[in-house]
This record gives C-alpha cells, sequence and structure tokens, in this order.
C-alpha cells in the first residue's frame, strides 16, 4: 500500500519538494565489480512494491564516491529504466572531489532523461563561504531545469547550517531539499523553521522530533530491513501519532545498537575484524541482505564490507529481541 498523502490543514508547507519516503537503492556487485543487474532491479521493484516511489542513487548505500564514470553510466541507465511511470521519481546521487566530474555527470544523466539529482560538496579542501557559493552557483545554477536535494553530511568537511540553506534556498529556486542525518534537536529545529522552501530529510533519529516542529520528510535508513514498518513510520508522521512514532524510534534505536554497537557488525569483534570505523555503506549492505537474503555485503575496494557471520549474528539478534522486524507485510517469518 503506497504512503497517503499528507494533510496539508495540519502545517503550512511552502517546501519545494513534496513530504515524501526517500529512499536509497543499494548497488549489488560481483566479485569483479560489476553491477549485479537482475538483483538491482529487483531491488528497485522491492522499494515500488512496498509503497516508496521516491529512490535515489549513488548515495552512501550506492557507493557514488567510489564509481568510474562507466559504472556511473551503466547504473543511471537501469535505474531509469526500472523507474518509469507515474508513481515512480527516481533521484540521481552526484559525489566528486572534482566539480568539473559533478557536472559532466548531471549533464550524462539528464541526456538519458533524469531530473532529479542529490549533490553533495567536494571533500578534499573544506569548502569556506566564497567556494560554497561557487559550488552552488557552478552546479545549481547551471541546470536550471533540475531540481537538486543536498547531501548534508560530516565525510563532505563542511555541515551546512540553516542559515547557509535560508541563503541557498533564495538564491537557487530549484534548490528542493535537504538529507540531514541529525538527531540534534535544534539542528532539526531550525533546518524546518529558517528554510521552509526546502524539504527536510530526517533519519529514525531524527524524524519523530521533526515532526513536532512542522513537515518533515523521511529519508529511510535502518528500517530499509522492514519497509513496511518504514511506510507505517512514516504515516505516523503525516498523522501525528506519537505513540507510534516514538515506538519506531526507540525500536529503531535498539536495531541501531545491534548493527554498529554490541552486535555482530560491530568493528573490531570476531565476526567483523577491522582496525578503523567501516565506510556507513557497509552497514547499508547489510541491512538490504536482511529483505533480501541474495543481497552481496561487498564494497568496491578498497573498503571493506561486513561479513556473512556479522550478518548471521545481526540477524539472530533481531529475531531475539524485535522479531516483527524481521516479519514479511503478510506476518510471515522472514
Amino acid at each position: 500500500m503506497a504512503p497517503r498523502e499528507p494533510d496539508t490543514d495540519q502545517f503550512e508547507d511552502v517546501a519545494r519538494y513534496p513530504r515524501v519516503i526517500l529512499a536509497s537503492v543499494g548497488i549489488p556487485w560481483t566479485g569483479h565489480d560489476t553491477v549485479m543487474e537482475d538483483l538491482f532491479r529487483d531491488e528497485v521493484r522491492a522499494h515500488l512494491g512496498a509503497g516508496v516511489r521516491h529512490l535515489y542513487i549513488f548515495g552512501t548505500a550506492g557507493e557514488g564516491y567510489a564509481v568510474t564514470d562507466r559504472t556511473f553510466d551503466e547504473v543511471c541507465r537501469l535505474f531509469l529504466n526500472e523507474m518509469t511511470g507515474p508513481d515512480a521519481h527516481p533521484m540521481v546521487g552526484v559525489i566528486s572531489l572534482s566539480m568539473r566530474t559533478v557536472i559532466e555527470r548531471i549533464e550524462r544523466a539528464i541526456d538519458m532523461g533524469a531530473s532529479a539529482f542529490q549533490i553533495s560538496l567536494p571533500s578534499w579542501g573544506t569548502l569556506n563561504d566564497r567556494e560554497l557559493t561557487t559550488f552552488f552557483r557552478e552546479v545549481v545554477g547551471r541546470f536550471p531545469e533540475a531540481s537538486f536535494v543536498h547531501y548534508n553530511l560530516p565525510r563532505a568537511g563542511r555541515v551546512l547550517e540553516p542559515t547557509d540553506y535560508a541563503r541557498l534556498a533564495a538564491e537557487h529556486p530549484n534548490l528542493v531539499g535537504a538529507k540531514n542525518g541529525t538527531s540534534n534537536i535544534v539542528m532539526l529545529h531550525d533546518l524546518l523553521t529558517q528554510a521552509p522552501q526546502l524539504r527536510q530529510f530526517y533519519t529514525e533519529l531524527g524524524f519523530p522530533q521533526g515532526c513536532q516542529v512542522g513537515p518533515a520528510g523521511y529519508l529511510m535508513s535502518l528500517t530499509t530491513m522492514n519497509m513496511a514498518i518504514g511506510v507505517r513510520f512514516f504515516e505516523a508522521g503525516i498523522r501525528r501519532d506519537w505513540a507510534t512514532l516514538f515506538r519506531i524510534q526507540a525500536e529503531s534505536l535498539d536495531i541501531f545498537a545491534e548493527l554498529v554497537g554490541g552486535g555482530g557488525a560491530e568493528v573490531g569483534s570476531s565476526p567483523f575484524p577491522g582496525a578503523k570505523p567501516h565506510m556507513d555503506g557497509a552497514y547499508e549492505k547489510l541491512l538490504a541482505k536482511v529483505h533480501d537474503p541474495r543481497f552481496p555485503l561487498r564494497l568496491l575496494p578498497p573498503y571493506q564490507g561486513t561479513t556473512d557471520e556479522a550478518y548471521e549474528e545481526f540477524v539472530r539478534r533481531v529475531r531475539a529481541k524485535l522479531p516483527h522486524w524481521l516479519e514479511d507485510p503478510a506476518g510471515a517469518m522472514r
């Protein structure tokens, strides 16, 4: 069942992008670092079948920072071919240290039929205010026919503040939203109130608190492993059903603890060896494998993914603590 449309009587909603669930489609890789086309198509279809219609590629889970131009073009074509019809809304992520590469990839994706993009700041050096202005002018301002969502994350070196978004939104009418994974309640509040033109997408860590302030969008993260729970979470936000929102958030925090805290995916543990924190995409791949056990855990080299042992331990812990997170919509255990 598709998520219900927002009740616009509840909030004054002036954002340029609809209030929806935004979700990433991970890329399954073969041992030769090529995309597993059939499984990738199944991933897209699984999201659409769950009622999650606004999908993007090449964020964290899609390893947009690691793909070559050839792989970018190949996956982009596959994605856009699957995301057809009036109820499918594709978005293409573009991450690069080179602004020129960002521009060229957007140009090629537009030629393939894309019109919505997700961008991150170049991260070799943290951008100052002048460089930030230049980047948005040269990228967002260059393509007035396209819409842009900014991926606001610490890996980029600079996390944009609400005042930054207020200024950029005024300068660029095709800047329509931002992804913010923060749980800082002051930041959550100020993003919604100081730049209301932009749809702010929050994960399970901040979506309920955002809904208390204004019409936050939902960035599906931990509920990737059970999209039906993610849809219920989003709909609870639309209804302002606080009991359901905070119950699912509390469960999500338990899932998060098992995933990257005391569970089988703990960095440095026996089933998940490593001397440093893993790339975020490693955990995203594990969550994708929960809803489709065929999904490989491999990350593009040189980055280390999780292991099958870590996956099995994670599932065991979730089954013991939150078994309904492993049920399909019909109530059957995965």
